[in-house]
């Protein structure tokens, strides 16, 4: 009986790490967030969607620490995710897709101005955009 108990707790070790080998190894856009459309609150404040898991790209500036077990696609949607809150009507079409497929996005517009921007935004615009490529 105890050699089936630790069969099994090795199994579900096994599982899970190939699960998080799996989310490892992502493509230019990280499949790891669900494409389905969820409804959960959020809101529109001087044109900038809230109460998104990006939020922080607007509150404090972007680290190392932030980004270092990221690839540069994943680099690339959180720069992007700047742009969608802001409405951008994405170009690129994998962009367009990922961001579609977020509850909270709604784009708008084809460009974004800068001063649209706050000063974390902007600063996190440049960090990011040295990674995403």
């Amino acid at each position: 009986m105890e050699l089936k108990k630790k069969f099994s707790v090795l199994l579900v070790v096994l599982l899970l790490g190939g699960l998080a080998a799996g989310v490892m190894a992502q493509p230019s856009i990280p499949r790891r967030y669900s494409t389905s459309k969820k409804t959960t609150k959020s809101y529109t404040r001087s044109g900038v969607t809230w109460g998104t898991e990006y939020d922080w790209l607007g509150q404090r500036y972007a680290t190392w620490n932030d980004i270092r077990n990221k690839d540069a696609g994943q680099i690339r949607v959180l720069k992007n995710s700047i742009y969608a809150r802001h409405g951008y009507i994405f170009k690129d079409a994998n962009l367009r897709r990922y961001f579609n497929s977020r509850w909270w996005y709604n784009g708008y517009r084809s460009t974004v101005p800068m001063n649209a921007f706050n000063k974390y935004e902007k600063a996190n615009i440049q960090f990011l955009g040295k990674y995403d490529h």
